[in-house]
């Protein structure tokens, strides 16, 4: 019998080709290509796929921007919400150690000097410092006003360029209760929110009142001028004075005072 370039014996319960063919390599038969048994394919993105990935990544991205922008204002908001109720609450615990009234005067001051009325809302916020509120970071936060880029040095001396909110004179614990106290400081005139104010582009502002609260206000517009209305829309603007009539019932705003008591935060 011929020899079989495959390997064969008694105890073979079947053909094995693979065997075979390394017999015939060891055999000198160089030319066998193991190659050939095997196949691979390699996989790899056409130009066409790449460019539909690239376009649905850019969609996503063009839809998640804003929604998280979105998310990152309302965060801002909701710690400015904080920073205001923290003030009111010392303006509260001011009052209740001086016969009921906010801070319109220094306390530590010499009683002819205590008729001097403040001019700016960090005046007033000084006299809160550091008995009622203890850290003057609650005075900041971030706003476009370029002069007003830093959070304050803990000195116990609130700077003009440390302070964005306003503050409301001349009243007392017992004012009307949704009278505003403590707010958003950016603007031209009381009420009158200007270009640097933070959320001009989403209509809001946050309020701080007598009450003790804080709530968000949408404002008339998105340009400079706009004014926080009520939420019923019946007043156009809270920091118009409040009118009672003869009859009882109130009409304007919700000031419960003049609006020359109105301390926006100095320049």
């Amino acid at each position: 019998m011929a020899d079989l370039p495959f390997q064969y014996t008694k105890k073979a319960t079947r053909f094995d080709p693979w065997n075979g063919a390394a017999d015939i390599y060891r055999r000198g038969n160089k030319s066998m290509n193991y190659n050939q048994y095997t196949t691979k394919k390699v996989g790899a993105f056409t130009l066409i796929e790449l460019l539909v990935v690239i376009a649905i990544i850019g969609l996503l991205a063009g839809i998640a921007t804003p929604a998280v922008t979105k998310s990152l204002e309302s965060a801002k908001r909701r710690k400015s919400g904080s920073n205001i109720r923290q003030i009111v609450l010392g303006c509260q615990n001011f009052a209740s150690d001086n016969y009921g009234v906010f801070p319109n005067f220094d306390p530590e001051a010499d009683s002819d000097d205590r008729e001097e009325s403040f001019t700016t809302s960090e005046e007033a916020f000084n006299v809160l410092i550091p008995e009622y509120v203890d850290v003057e970071s609650v005075f900041w936060q971030p706003t476009p006003h370029p002069d007003k880029q830093r959070p304050p040095v803990e000195d116990a001396d609130l700077e003009a360029e440390e302070n964005v909110y306003l503050f409301v004179s001349s009243m007392t614990n017992t004012s009307y209760t949704n009278s505003p106290l403590v707010a958003d400081g950016h603007m031209d005139r009381p009420g009158e929110f200007n270009d640097n104010h933070p959320w001009l582009e989403s209509k809001r502002a946050v309020i701080g009142f007598v009450g003790g609260h804080a709530e968000e206000l949408i404002l008339t517009s998105r340009t400079a001028g706009a004014t926080a209305k009520t939420r019923d829309g019946r007043t156009e603007n809270v920091f118009e004075e409040r009118e009672i009539d003869d009859e009882g019932k109130a009409s304007g705003g919700w000031l419960d005072t003049e609006t020359d008591n109105v301390l926006l935060p100095g320049s």
